[in-house]
């Protein structure tokens, strides 16, 4: 009997410690487990639908460390190395203290302390690292989600992230998907999800202090080899089943040795829902820091633009200064509001960069400054074509931009391969025009790159369009120990140095000057308005974040009225680039005559389709073959319209709207029709046509 009773102790005994190895966390919605012995994150659920996350303990893990040692070799720290820290539990908070880190059988004198803290808003990842070795720390994982299963009734899983306006998109499932990432905070945040329910993942960071790499690995688990191969192995997705998903935020630190720093928190949660709901995660983060700067008072109303090239690389000159007012002409009789002008810069489009001198082929300075004026007259904007990420290497003054060129790791400059337009040589590679990525972090080679953007402002142009601005050509960090910055230095911060110095020179000089970049990351639009190019068919993620932001969308094909009701759908500007932004207007008659009463239409009801709040496809039930909806908000009166559009280019389509909790009286009208008449619930839509379905 003693013996039974001693028995029933130890067990009893057994299993409280086995409890207090387990701290678990619950906000409501979602809920977690940590490993105190090691730190692994061994449980993630939503108790909104019942997703567990993590299902199995086994494929929780921790902290993860890379380091490269003075002699070149390469070590890790893993969980299995991670045991028995110092913990701390306080509130909804648990702290981990790794002190003088095992590495290579070694005790090291690194010192980790990660916090983990669950919010109402989810789980929030933190932490500091001291570095008292003579090696440099050049990853650090920090959270590492084990597993992320595929929910019940999945058909695909997704990973998404905002890149160019829009959603970048790799298919975890079915497909066997290997290893991606995204980038933050440059996209934002991260979404992984199946359109029913997701994972909501985010650095919180919007001064880009840290450079992380949101990324997943599909790996194999060990039911894997002995499965695949078999005669049925691929149906259902089998195969795909015993592979495991891992998502992990890859921090590339590169802490130098005797150094320490503070991590930049990162964030996850589960939601339920599409996209949308993930996005509005973000967007209730971003009202925290987000201050949009005034825009240029044209944009505040409907407007349309063309974009030309004047100049091509190669030689190719399309016309002169001269010429440039009877482009004007055609916009003010197309009902067009702006132009950008492409290519006017020394050496054509995409030379002789970062050089903003007029090209003197086309005409001189002062010619091309009266044709900016004309258009002023006519009221017609010159947005002119700029580009200051890069040095082009074969123009004779680009010897005094090498010392700020970025330097990778291996002490390497860092190039851009150029493009290949029109000559054969340059197709051929031969005469390609490479450049050298500039290290925005360096104070100095701001100062150069302003000087060259005064020369846009004294041309007196009313805006830009800064090309690529949203990219370094994948020199995401500089190790040149010569540019002011830590080593290394993340690129993307300098680009945000540099745009807040354009905008305080546009403030001195010019405050409606509308500064554009060309499919600007979030962080960016609180300054640039945006120019994008997209399939009518695309997630419009920075429009859905931001009702207002002036963006304008290429629309290039001759009998293209879809993206023009994409436009009208999206509130996006109309950019008209006939031939590949190198023809006129009037050889775009259809669509620019179509253009110009969607226009008309959207001026009409501007309340709706142009000041409202953008809903994307929120709030209306919208049925019909290739028929394709968004929903705005009056926000004076909070009444709401949908706009709908035909996809199909050959045949019409039957189009059924109904309000969500509305009982109000729909009226419909279209570009050809503009005056409102009474809706029946459905309308017939004509091969790529649109309507606006409205409240009264």
């Amino acid at each position: 009997m003693k013996k039974i009773i001693l028995m029933f102790f130890v067990a009893v005994m057994s299993l409280a410690l086995a409890a207090q190895q387990k701290y678990v966390f619950d906000n409501g919605s979602m809920n977690a487990a940590l490993d105190l012995e090691d730190g692994r994150l061994i449980g993630l659920g939503s108790n909104v639908t019942g997703w567990s996350v993590i299902s199995d303990a086994r494929s929780g893990c921790s902290l993860e460390m890379v380091f490269k040692f003075p002699d070149g070799k390469r070590k890790g720290v893993d969980a299995s190395s991670l045991k028995n820290p110092k913990v701390k539990v306080k509130g909804n908070a648990v702290t981990f203290v790794w002190d003088r880190l095992t590495v290579g059988g070694k005790k090291i004198n690194v010192t980790f302390e990660g916090s983990v803290e669950m919010t109402p808003d989810g789980l929030i990842y933190a932490g500091k690292v001291k570095n008292g070795t003579d090696a440099v720390i050049e990853q650090l994982t920090w959270p590492f989600i084990g597993e992320v299963t595929i929910p019940d009734d999945t058909g695909r899983m997704l990973f998404q992230y905002m890149n160019y306006t829009k959603f970048s998109t790799d298919e975890l499932y079915p497909r066997e998907a290997g290893v991606g990432w995204s980038n933050l905070p440059e996209h934002a945040f991260t979404l992984v999800h199946n359109g029913k329910e997701g994972l909501y993942l985010s650095s919180m960071d919007n001064e880009f202090e840290e450079y992380i790499r949101c990324q997943y690995e599909v790996i194999p688990t060990f039911r894997y080899a002995s499965y695949i191969g078999q005669s049925l192995s691929k149906a259902g997705n089998g195969e795909r089943k015993l592979m495991k998903t891992r998502i992990k935020a890859a921090r590339m630190l590169y802490l130098q040795p005797k150094s320490s720093c503070v991590l930049v928190p990162f964030t996850f949660t589960t939601y339920k829902g599409d996209w949308h709901k993930g996005v509005d995660i973000y967007k209730k983060w971003r009202a925290t820091w987000f201050e949009e700067v005034p825009r240029a008072e044209w944009t505040s109303k409907v407007n349309s633009w063309q974009q030309i090239q004047i100049n091509g690389t190669g030689g190719r000159i399309n016309f002169r200064f001269s010429d440039l007012y009877s482009y004007i002409d055609e916009c003010v009789k197309y009902g067009v509001d702006a132009i950008q002008l492409t290519g006017w810069t020394k050496g054509g489009q995409d030379s002789g960069l970062p050089s903003h001198d007029p090209d003197p082929r086309l005409g001189t300075p002062e010619e091309l400054k009266n044709a900016i004026s004309y258009a002023e007259s006519k009221g017609i904007k010159i947005l002119l074509f700029t580009k200051f990420p890069w040095v082009d290497l074969t123009t004779e003054y680009h010897d005094e931009y090498l010392p700020y060129l970025v330097i990778n790791e291996a002490r390497d400059t860092c190039i851009h391969p150029g493009y290949n337009y029109y000559t054969y040589t340059q197709l051929e590679g031969v005469s390609t025009h490479r450049f050298g990525i500039f290290c925005d972090m360096d104070a100095r080679l701001r100062e150069k790159i302003c000087r060259e953007f005064q020369k846009v402002l004294d041309l007196g142009a009313p805006g830009m369009v800064f090309d690529e601005n949203q990219h370094h050509a994948g020199a995401m960090m500089c190790f040149s120990p010569n540019h002011g910055h830590k080593v290394p230095g993340f690129n993307y911060q300098g680009a945000l140095h540099l745009v807040r110095d354009f905008y305080d020179m546009c403030k001195r000089q010019n405050p409606d000057f509308l500064m554009v970049g060309e499919g600007c990351y979030d962080i960016q639009s609180q300054y640039y308005s945006t120019y994008t190019r997209a399939d009518y068919n695309h997630e419009p993620v920075l429009r859905y974040l931001d009702s207002d932001i002036p963006i304008a969308c290429a629309v290039i094909d001759h009998y293209d009225l879809n993206h023009v009701n994409m436009c009208a759908a999206l509130r996006y500007s109309i950019s008209y680039e006939v031939r590949n932004f190198k023809g006129r207007l009037s050889e775009f008659p259809r669509v620019v005559e179509y253009g110009r009463k969607v226009d008309e239409l959207r001026e009409r009801y501007s309340d709706f389709l142009w000041n409202g709040e953008f809903l994307d496809t929120q709030g209306a039930a919208v049925t019909g073959n290739n028929i394709r909806h968004t929903v705005f908000v009056d926000r004076k009166t909070g009444k709401k319209a949908v706009v709908v559009y035909n996809v199909d280019v050959n045949n019409a389509n039957m189009a059924s709207v109904s309000l969500e909790g509305s009982s109000s009286t729909l009226v419909y009208a279209t570009p050809e029709n503009p005056q409102a008449s009474a809706f029946g619930g459905s309308v017939e839509l004509g091969p790529q046509s649109m309507a606006v379905v409205m409240e009264l």
